[in-house]
């Protein structure tokens, strides 16, 4: 089984430097080790550190590799829940590659990429969402998303998921009880509890879908195109967004014929603009190849600025062609050109090319994302906001279910079923002894 093979990698980037740490996780890696080193394995202290020089052979002195540093981890305390050595040696790509090929050649093989991290998840060392946050954690592109993936490898999220599904197997619980011992509970009784519970579990839930949509944007960043007819003012606006001309500005029009892109952070949030060609019907075929990666950069950005000096919005979406695109898409109607033209009172925002303060523009870009301030929370993938919205579809169908004149039996397995659902976030496995377990601690069943 793969999962039970001894592997070997660099942890640390692979580029020459001061220091490199090479990993190594699996049974065999204590007597991979031993191989190596000049020193009783079985006397060693976990987590302390040791010099040591490390050979291809240590009965062969002539194939020394390096004099640095290793510490032993052993099964539980590693980070993978198993027997785990770290090499800490000198940054030679030469020593790096020969310290590896000692280990595979005793037995290990080399890594595949997140594969000890995928060990610690299959050992219990962390859920699926804590795994997902490992990654988040080292790709993390701003302090805000650095501190939310700390948050969730801490287990936040997984603890306020757990708490629902508490409060889930305890009205299991209580229908269990009552279908086994129908004298204990009244199932009118039962059924109120239901409908008390499962629309603070949906209220619940659909705070999580909102905060989790939010917490996408914290690390995929937002990607934003700005759209408009030629000489709008739509490269101007780039600029002065980055603080520095990325974009050339001309009064030609035509001027940007490829995306112009570039980023800025604002409060933890990294907000990608692509400034596009200007639409307008043109013969140049390099002009109209740009203008078709316009609409295309549309097609994929979470929100579109709609830049336009006519005070007609509504003509202006049909010249630029963009109705079916903006129609179930987050948008802004900009008015340039506020210096000469005045203020458009149909537009979401006014601005000028002298206008220093772009505040209100990411104030408004912030509100059609639904994106604040506030401290985060929630889950970072598709994955997980599609199945917290298949969780309160469960549970919008049980309430449905009561109107109906359900029988408590009925709403016990779609109860399951949601149950179910929360245990996917986390990649965990429910069976009815969890019940059983929950019926034991807080009822006098018999004692």
């Amino acid at each position: 089984m793969i999962l039970l093979d001894t592997i070997v990698s660099e942890a640390t980037p692979p580029l020459k430097g001061a220091i490199s740490i090479i990993r190594m996780s699996g049974k065999l890696s204590f007597d991979i080790l031993s191989k190596m080193v000049d020193k009783d394995i079985n006397s060693l202290k976990p987590r302390y550190m040791y010099y040591a020089s490390i050979y291809q052979d240590k009965d062969d002195k002539s194939s020394l590799i390096d004099k640095s540093m290793f510490v032993i981890f052993k099964g539980k305390n590693s980070y993978t829940g198993e027997d785990s050595v770290e090499f800490y040696v000198h940054g030679s790509r030469i020593i790096v590659s020969q310290i590896v090929q000692a280990c595979c050649k005793y037995g290990a093989r080399q890594a595949l990429g997140g594969e000890f991290t995928q060990k610690a998840f299959y050992n219990g060392k962390m859920d699926l969402a804590e795994a997902e946050a490992v990654n988040q954690l080292i790709n993390a592109q701003t302090l805000r998303s650095k501190n939310f993936a700390l948050k969730t490898l801490e287990g936040t999220s997984s603890k306020y998921i757990q708490k629902m599904k508490e409060k889930i197997n305890m009205i299991e619980a209580e229908i269990e009880v009552n279908i086994d011992y129908p004298e204990y509970d009244d199932e009118d009784e039962l059924i109120e509890k239901v409908s008390k519970l499962v629309p603070e579990l949906i209220n619940q839930a659909k705070k999580l879908v909102k905060d989790s949509k939010q917490t996408i944007y914290l690390f995929n960043g937002v990607n934003i195109a700005i759209i408009g007819e030629p000489n709008v003012g739509k490269s101007t606006l780039l600029n002065k967004i980055l603080g520095k001309d990325k974009a050339i500005v001309t009064n030609i029009p035509g001027t940007t014929r490829d995306v112009v892109e570039g980023e800025k952070e604002v409060e933890g949030i990294l907000y990608h603009f692509y400034d596009t060609a200007g639409i307008r019907s043109a013969d140049d075929q390099i002009e109209q190849i740009g203008i078709e990666k316009s609409y295309e950069i549309a097609k994929q950005a979470d929100i579109i600025l709609v830049l336009s000096d006519k005070k007609d919005f509504q003509n202006e979406i049909k010249t630029l062609g963009i109705s079916e695109i903006i129609k179930d898409k987050p948008s802004l109607f900009i008015s340039t050109k506020k210096d000469l033209f005045g203020e458009d009172k149909q537009a979401d925002i006014s601005i000028s090319k002298d206008d220093e303060n772009l505040v209100d523009l990411f104030n408004l870009i912030n509100k059609k994302l639904d994106i604040t301030s506030k401290e985060d929370e929630g889950f970072s993938s598709q994955r997980e906001i599609d199945i917290l919205n298949k969780f309160v579809e469960e549970l919008e169908s049980i309430l449905i279910d009561i109107k109906l004149g359900m029988k408590i039996d009925i709403v016990e397995i779609k109860l399951v079923e949601a149950s179910s659902l929360l245990d996917s976030l986390l990649s965990v496995e429910s069976t009815m002894e969890d019940i059983y377990q929950t019926i034991f601690k807080h009822f006098c069943v018999g004692k």
